[in-house]
C-alpha cells in the first residue's frame, strides 16, 4: 500500500473512532453532552467573531 492511501485509512478510522465515542457518551451523558455541544457552539461563535474583529 502507498503511504498516503495508509494516511488517509487511518484518518477515517480515527474520525469513525471520534464519532463512535461521541455517540456513545450522548447516551451515557445526555445532560451532559448537550451542554457541551452548547459550548462548543459558543466558542465558535466567539471565534468567528474575534477573527472577524482583527480584519
Amino acid at each position: 500500500m502507498k503511504k498516503s492511501s495508509m494516511v488517509a485509512g487511518s484518518a477515517i478510522l480515527m474520525a469513525l473512532g471520534g464519532y463512535g465515542a461521541w455517540c456513545a457518551y450522548k447516551k451515557m451523558y445526555p445532560k451532559c453532552a448537550q451542554e457541551l455541544k452548547q459550548d462548543m457552539k459558543k466558542m465558535t461563535k466567539n471565534m468567528e467573531k474575534s477573527i472577524e474583529d482583527m480584519m
